[in-house]
């Protein structure tokens, strides 16, 4: 196996363990409206459902859909996370630890 899809393969694996905290950070807001707690959960069961499918043999769903989807899922979450500490920050809240 080449060297490439190695460093393909754990940088795939490294972003979907980033983008799972993300989704588990998000639910854990209790402040936030029930389906924008679940929206990025959504997104990226959705993305890897989507990326299964080329296992499968549909790979044109997953070329269309899976990278969109998991881009979106990241970049979502980090927005809530960002706008759930600037929320803190202005209540007088202390900052949130990485925990």
């Amino acid at each position: 196996m080449p060297l490439t899809l190695i460093l393909i393969a754990l940088f795939a694996l490294a972003f979907t363990a980033f983008t799972v905290v993300l989704c588990v950070r998000v639910w854990r807001l209790d402040d936030l409206p029930r389906w924008r707690r679940i929206l990025p959960t959504l997104l990226l069961v959705t993305a890897l459902a989507a990326s299964i499918g080329r296992a499968r043999g549909v790979t044109a769903v997953a070329e269309a859909v899976a990278f969109p989807l998991n881009a979106a899922t990241a970049l979502l979450g980090m927005y809530e996370l960002a706008r759930h500490r600037a929320r803190r920050a202005a209540a007088g809240g202390r900052p949130e630890t990485a925990s």
